[in-house]
């Protein structure tokens, strides 16, 4: 599939994580809290525009419709505009990058309003979008969302097998760093903080803040770095 490319800016990382890795951010933040997003990613609340952050590379981008068709998306400098929603359900923006010895991916999952597909959310993840992949298993339903103080299960594959004993790296904007090692099965579960600040009466009030994944694999010459980011709600 034919894909655009463009050069992502150097060493810029709007919240300064990811260790070196390229991520997926709703564009326009505060404080780490995506200012378009009230519904945890869910119908109009996710922000229609991104931006993909960190790293030097030539990069491209695509999204994954609830049908698993795929669409090329381009960016604009290192942000892009999500296309209208042609149907409903979870989607799937992929960004790859390459350097001379490295392979660099960011996944994000979000629920947008439409004509229902009626395709399960674990079609979705299940299909392989990178060499290296952080999967949610499962993936939320569509009318939930990821809540503070709650656990959730994920799986790493690399080349579409389970990734044992790999070390993979939890953050958010307001908890320092903590690590997961992936089991035999290269599954790991974590508990997302309850690390909201200002708490508002309501939960519209209050906005997501997001959280992201990051882990790293080398095979032969080539370092592989992934991530997933996501927001969550106040519980």
């Amino acid at each position: 599939m034919k894909k655009i490319l463009f050069s992502l800016l150097v060493g810029v990382s709007l919240w300064g994580y990811g260790d070196g890795a390229i991520y997926w951010t709703p564009h326009g933040c505060d404080d780490g809290k995506a200012t378009a997003s009230k519904h945890g990613g869910h119908g109009k609340g996710e922000s229609a525009m991104f931006a993909l952050m960190n790293s030097e590379a030539n990069a491209s981008a695509y999204l994954i419709l609830p049908d698993l068709s795929e669409q090329n998306l381009t960016f604009k400098r290192n942000t892009l505009m999500l296309p209208k929603p042609s149907m409903g359900g979870y989607y799937a923006i992929v960004a790859e990058g390459n350097t001379t010895n490295g392979v660099y991916s960011a996944i994000r999952y979000l629920s947008l309003q439409g004509r229902p597909a009626k395709v399960s959310p674990t079609l979705l993840t299940a299909i392989s979008k990178s060499a290296l992949e952080i999967i949610p298993d499962p993936l939320h339903r569509e009318h939930d969302r990821y809540t503070a103080s709650k656990s959730y299960h994920f799986l790493l594959h690399f080349q579409g097998k389970p990734l044992i004993n790999t070390t993979v790296t939890f953050e958010t904007h307001d908890t320092p760093a903590q690590t997961y090692t992936t089991d035999q099965t290269g599954a790991f579960s974590i508990t997302l903080p309850n690390d909201f600040k200002n708490v508002k009466v309501g939960r519209s009030e209050n906005k997501p803040s997001e959280f992201l994944l990051s882990t790293q694999h080398r095979d032969g010459e080539r370092l592989y770095k992934s991530t997933l980011t996501m927001p969550y709600s106040l519980n």
